[in-house]
Order: structure tokens, then C-alpha cells, then sequence
């Protein structure tokens, strides 16, 4: 008889789980609160145009790759994946902005007119995180726990990575201007923690970014757990929907609970995030933790097209210093923000009706640790987003809205039971990651695994993919 395993949760990490197991043999069932797969990769759809509400870009492709390779599958038959000619623009509060480009060339070029002489630290920066990359790359596929720290192996691992040094000091190695070495560390905002307390370790993110390329995946971001789940169904998984596990207990076997209704397993994994999990699910007290950021969401559906922004665009605050001591020490609301616009319809025009375009708007906001009410400072951000466009673009968004969505930090925490609002899940500072992340097996209930951003390895899509390998790397072996 097949071992039958439940998945709560159809976010990317459950479902990339599913997809392996299922092709393993087991008998695999997913329960998910939302109607839908995808969990924060989700979409909106409203008079034709599709807003994807989650990640918004592709990077380190194996990791996807991987996923389909592993279940003897061709991911071209499932996502088609485009590398974007331009990774992204920059507008610096000074008026300078700097393009980055597939065209390593093209982009030296942009760095010399910000800084003369830094396409030479440029290619010292990548072959740095290169060497930082092919260490960190096959770790992303282990888990880690507090025994390692007793090995040899891992101390000469610690020294090799260069543990004291943070996301900027590696930067600021290379490039003498604050600009660019903005331009090389914000990538840690996608990860929700700032460059100025995060390892350089996680200069791997940008290392991907310049080499590795910027992929989109076309129909839009959506496509990736759409065709995770299609993969897991043709292997046999069953999933239900509208079924909201609020408590899960071990007596012969796990039961799985939803009000009155209980399903039952041989084994369980989570893909809810981690602290929401041990808090709401399973009802224990956990340690204090770090938390990433929160974020304000605006999805608009414009009358025309905008030329002026690229796929990637970012914006970022006069005074950047303050603006991420706002967020991420003083839980302050910034009324200087930085923000990020994405507008997918400059690669992907079917994402909206002809002649129309998508601008997607994220701005970092403080988590809810500490308790504030977002909506008495909508009108002030919103004001001075709109307004800042307006002065670097000469157009006014707001004059061209058709179709507008927002989503709020307690957004998070109602629809995705993520504690504290923390869009990107727990922090990723050294004492929270590799050995010190929660590991993907449960050290109290045997059977029971964790997937997702707030486990090892860590947030973003190609990690979470990878904890997917990690959670059936486990169960396959036995080990735990």
C-alpha cells in the first residue's frame, strides 16, 4: 500500500513538493485555504487586463529547471520562459538613472556614467559573488541543522563566505559612489531585509541577476503554479480547495482538521508559513524572531501604454539611509519611499487589452510587529508616488487608470495567514539562515516537514523550489 501524505498549502512550495512526490509514487493530497493554487503567486483578472500579484520575475532558471528535470519532464512543455533584453531601470532621486542590460557591455557603459572607472569594479564584483555563488548554490539543496556547527567542514565553510561582512560592504568593495552600490545590494529589498544587516552571502541574488539574466515567464508569472500543480495532477496528486487547516495532531496517524471536517495521513507537510504554523496550527509558543518587511500593493490597469518605464523600473528615496532605518529599525511608515514598478506588458502585451498597459507598484513598508494602522498614510504615499512619476516621467498615472487593486499589510495576514504581515516571511539576517533557519523536518512530531520561504533555505522563488527538493529528499530516504 502506498504511503498517503497530505500537503497543507498549495503556495509554489507545496506544490513543487507535490509535483516530486506524486512522480515518486506516493499518494499525495493537497488542502488549500484559497480557492485557487499559488498562495502569494496569485492573479487578478478585471476588463482584461491580469495582474500577477506576487513575485514578478524569474531568477536562477536551473532552479526551475530543476524541478521538471526531476519528474522527467521538459519545463518548455509546461512555461516558456524569456530572457528580458533589459534587467531593469534605476531613477535616482538626483535625476541620473542607470539601465542594466542582458548586454554586459551595455551595462558597463551605464556604469561609467555614474561612476568613471567602474566597469572595472563591475567585473571584480562578479567574479567575487561567483566564487560566493558556486559555494552557496549546492547548499541551497541541503538541510542544515545546529549539529553541523560541530564540523570542521562547516567553520572552513563560514570563513570561505566571509560571514562579518554585509550585502553593502562587499559592494562598497567595488564601487566608491553610494548609487551604484545601491544598484548592487537592492536586491536584498526583494528578500525583505535591508543591505546594511544582510551577509554578503546573499550577493548571490545579485550575481543571478547580472549573469545569469532576468527571465519572464510568458501569460505572466501566474504560469509557474499553474503548471506545477498541471504536473502534480498528471502524476496523480488530488487537491482541495476552500479547505482551511486550522489544526493538525498525531495519534496513530496525523489528522488534519478543518472545523469539523478530518482528513488523515501517514505524513504532513506545510507549506503555511513557518511561525503562522507552529502559532496557528499546531498551537505552540514560539521563540522571538526577525521578521522581514511588509508591503503596499497597487495594481493598475492603464488606458495607454507608458514608454517611459521598462519591464523593471525602481525608484528610490532621497535619503535611502533613512528610508530603510524607517522600515526596518523604527517601524516607521516612510514619507520618503523607495518603490519598485513593474510593468509586465512590456514583454507581454496579451497581460492587458491592446494598446493598454499594467503597472504593478510595490513600496516596503514595516511589518505589524509593532502595530500601526497603513491606511492613515496611504494618501501621503500614494501622493508622492504618483507625484514622483510625474516629475521624472511627465506623466500622471492617475490620469490614466481604467482599473486599480490595492492590497494592504493586513492583507497578508488575513488571506495568507502570514504572521506580522511579513510579505517575505522570516528575516534573513545570519542567526535566521542556513543553520539557524527552521529546518524542513519538524524536531517534535516525526512525519511532519516544512516547505516554503520561512524554512531553509529561504525566501524567494528558486529557494523555495529548492526546499521542495529538501522536503523530498527526506522523505524519500527515511532519514526523518
Amino acid at each position: 500500500m502506498k504511503e498517503k501524505i497530505a500537503i497543507v498549502g498549495a503556495g509554489v512550495g507545496g506544490l513543487a513538493t507535490a509535483a516530486r512526490l506524486s512522480y515518486l509514487g506516493y499518494d499525495l493530497e493537497v488542502y488549500e485555504k484559497l480557492p485557487e493554487c499559488g498562495g502569494r503567486a496569485h492573479l487578478i483578472e478585471d476588463r482584461g487586463f491580469k495582474f500577477d500579484t506576487g513575485p514578478s520575475f524569474v531568477l536562477m532558471p536551473d532552479f526551475f529547471k530543476e524541478v521538471f528535470e526531476f519528474c522527467k519532464k521538459d519545463i518548455s512543455d509546461y512555461l516558456s520562459l524569456v530572457t528580458l533584453d533589459t534587467n531593469y531601470k534605476i531613477f535616482y532621486p538626483d535625476g541620473k538613472t542607470l539601465t542594466i542590460y542582458q548586454d554586459k557591455a551595455k551595462t558597463e557603459s551605464e556604469l561609467e556614467k555614474i561612476e568613471p572607472g567602474a566597469s572595472l569594479g563591475y567585473n571584480k564584483f562578479l567574479q567575487a559573488t561567483e566564487k560566493i555563488y558556486q559555494s552557496v548554490k549546492p547548499l541551497l539543496y541541503r538541510c542544515f541543522s545546529k549539529a553541523d556547527l560541530l564540523r570542521p567542514s562547516t567553520w572552513a565553510l563560514i570563513k570561505k563566505l566571509n560571514i562579518g561582512k554585509t550585502y553593502w560592504q562587499l559592494a562598497k568593495k567595488y564601487f566608491k559612489s553610494p548609487e551604484l552600490c545601491y544598484a548592487f545590494t537592492f536586491e536584498a529589498m526583494f528578500i525583505g531585509v535591508s543591505p546594511f544587516s544582510t551577509p554578503s552571502f546573499y550577493s548571490v541574488i545579485t550575481y543571478s541577476d547580472h549573469v545569469e539574466k532576468i527571465r519572464h515567464p510568458m501569460g505572466g508569472m501566474y504560469q509557474i503554479p499553474l503548471a506545477l500543480e498541471k504536473m502534480a495532477k498528471e502524476f496523480g496528486a488530488k487537491f482541495h480547495y476552500n479547505f482551511e487547516v486550522d489544526k493538525i495532531k498525531k495519534e496513530d496517524r496525523f489528522l488534519i482538521m478543518s472545523g469539523e471536517k478530518k482528513k488523515s495521513a501517514d505524513k504532513v507537510i506545510v507549506n503555511a508559513d513557518w511561525p503562522y504554523t507552529n502559532q496557528g496550527i499546531l498551537k505552540r509558543k514560539i521563540a522571538k524572531l526577525k521578521y522581514s518587511c511588509s508591503v503596499y500593493l497597487i495594481y493598475l490597469g492603464l488606458i495607454e501604454k507608458v514608454e517611459a518605464l521598462e519591464h523593471h523600473n525602481l525608484f528610490f528615496a532621497k535619503d535611502l539611509p533613512k528610508n530603510l532605518a524607517d522600515i526596518f529599525t523604527n517601524s516607521k511608515v516612510p514619507d520618503d519611499p523607495s518603490f519598485y514598478i513593474h510593468v509586465p506588458t512590456r514583454t507581454d502585451p496579451g497581460l492587458a487589452p491592446q494598446g493598454k498597459d499594467i503597472a504593478y507598484i510595490l513600496v516596503p513598508v514595516p511589518n505589524l510587529e509593532k502595530k500601526y494602522y497603513f491606511k492613515d498614510h496611504e494618501e501621503m504615499i500614494r501622493d508622492t508616488i504618483f507625484n514622483l512619476v510625474k516629475d521624472k516621467l511627465g506623466v500622471d498615472l492617475r490620469d490614466l487608470i481604467e482599473v486599480e487593486h490595492r492590497f494592504y499589510p493586513d492583507d497578508f495576514i488575513e488571506r495568507y495567514n502570514i504572521l506580522n504581515a511579513a510579505t517575505f516571511g522570516l528575516s534573513h539576517n545570519f542567526f535566521q539562515s542556513a543553520f539557524f533557519r527552521p529546518t524542513n523536518f519538524d524536531s517534535k512530531l516525526k512525519g511532519l516537514y516544512h516547505v516554503g520561504a520561512s524554512t531553509q533555505p529561504g525566501g524567494g522563488l528558486p529557494t523555495v523550489l529548492a526546499s521542495s527538493k529538501i522536503v523530498t529528499d527526506l522523505i524519500a530516504s527515511g532519514r526523518f
